[in-house]
């Protein structure tokens, strides 16, 4: 499983802005906000959801999928 800070390197690197993928992974912004400033730290079921909407959003599912 990915961490935040590889999730967050891959978003950024994708050119993905952070709302595209909190609202693609379901997420409210207040937990980006948290998990980002480091005040919180993601739980497993969070980054599952940030990496998979994250491979939504680059393709990288459809290719793996498909």
């Amino acid at each position: 499983m990915k961490s935040f800070s590889e999730i967050e390197s891959r978003r950024r690197a994708a050119g993905i802005t952070r709302k595209a993928l909190y609202e693609t992974a379901g997420l409210h912004k207040e937990t980006w906000r948290r998990t980002a400033a480091g005040t919180t730290a993601p739980n497993s079921s969070t980054l599952l959801k940030l990496d998979q909407a994250l491979q939504e959003l680059t393709g990288e599912g459809e290719q793996a999928n498909g």
